[in-house]
């Protein structure tokens, strides 16, 4: 089978880090032939001198992806289609803007569209409310005119897709933490050594408006208002976000941006994973927490409970004082925290892992193409 990998496309988020490691584990089924499409976001990830003779590369940077660029892209990447004659298309998010004539199976991952019930969406008015909603009828319009089948990564989100794109060919292919989890080593320290009793949670994000980091610092303050003095937030925001968005101040450390692979040994660093996000499709930061043993705070939102189940604590959306609150109860029961970690461990083992995934996509994939071969 020849496969186009399409991440012409992709400049961040965690779809990159999904396609990344698809790319990387398609390394260990040398049948096929493997036709990659590297957009910014994986041309500083990937070596091509890794990857043996089975595996072609090109390289794409279109930019800010706009309207304006949607007839580029298709042009661009049709040729390439027809330089390779692939007999199957995928990508790990859309949309793609780029109608193939082989088969496409393209990953959703646009949970603000899916969740309107999330407080940010709802936040929206005038102006802003009106271009969300032409670009969200845009963006269904290139899924609808591309996608052969969609993947998703919970089946919330595929019910969702099936209802909001009246479509039935979509599959579950659940994300989970790198391979990075699995045989990670420590680097330097990041923070300074803690004080007794001091209990830290980290938040592995760059900045995006959903994920609500705004309200760390609300949170902080509760908690000192309650006299909780031993609490502290750690992010790894740019500079500049976290100068705009959250401000130098105690109990607030900002590392910066980190490296995949630093990742793990940072959460060894701390305590336990807060994350107020308001809208998800999946978050590798809850797998990832649930394989360094750390507790997780997160937001009672559907997808949310739908991924951790038992194995976090929740709170009401955009709640300081309820997020407050679980923070309280985790730091005054011990045997909860145990809980949620032990919940966390049989959790995550319930995830695909990041082969069990690739092969499941490489299966999706032939299923495409007999399909065609047989109409």
């Amino acid at each position: 089978m020849k496969l186009m990998i399409n991440t012409a496309h992709q400049r961040f988020g965690g779809a990159v880090q999904v396609a990344l490691s698809f790319i990387n584990e398609c390394r260990a089924f040398p049948e096929h032939e493997y036709f990659v499409m590297l957009g910014p976001g994986l041309q500083k990830l990937v070596n091509q001198d890794d990857f043996p003779e089975n595996f072609y590369f090109e390289k794409f940077d279109f930019g800010a992806i706009s309207l304006r660029k949607a007839y580029t892209i298709n042009r661009t990447i049709k040729m390439m289609e027809m330089k390779y004659n692939p007999d199957v298309v995928i990508s790990s998010t859309g949309p793609t803007y780029f109608h193939s004539r082989a088969p496409q199976l393209i990953g959703f991952n646009l949970g603000l569209y899916l969740y309107s019930d999330s407080p940010y969406v709802k936040s929206f008015s005038g102006v802003k409310r009106m271009r969300f909603l032409i670009k969200k009828k845009l963006h269904y319009y290139f899924f609808k005119r591309d996608a052969s089948a969609f993947l998703t990564q919970t089946d919330d989100v595929n019910q969702r897709v099936r209802k909001a794109l009246n479509f039935d060919k979509v599959y579950t292919v659940t994300n989970t933490a790198s391979n990075y989890y699995q045989d990670w080593k420590a680097y330097p320290a990041r923070l300074p050594e803690k004080k007794a009793g001091t209990f830290r949670f980290v938040t592995i994000s760059s900045y995006y408006g959903h994920k609500n980091l705004e309200l760390i610092p609300k949170v902080l303050q509760e908690l000192r208002k309650r006299g909780v003095v031993s609490v502290e937030f750690v992010l790894t925001l740019k500079h500049e976000d976290f100068e705009f968005y959250i401000g130098a101040q105690e109990g607030i450390y900002n590392v910066g941006p980190v490296k995949p692979e630093e990742c793990p040994s940072l959460y060894q660093e701390c305590d336990g994973m807060f994350l107020p996000t308001l809208a998800e499709c999946f978050s590798a930061s809850y797998a990832e927490a649930m394989i360094m043993e750390k507790p997780i705070v997160t937001t009672s939102m559907s997808f949310a409970k739908s991924i951790c189940q038992d194995a976090a604590l929740y709170f009401e959306p955009k709640n300081p004082q309820d997020a407050a609150e679980r923070i309280v109860q985790l730091l005054e029961d011990k045997q909860l925290r145990e809980a949620l970690v032990q919940h966390g461990k049989v959790r995550v083992e319930e995830f695909d892992s990041p082969a069990t995934r690739s092969q499941k996509y490489l299966d999706l994939c032939q299923q495409l193409v007999k399909q065609k071969q047989q109409v």
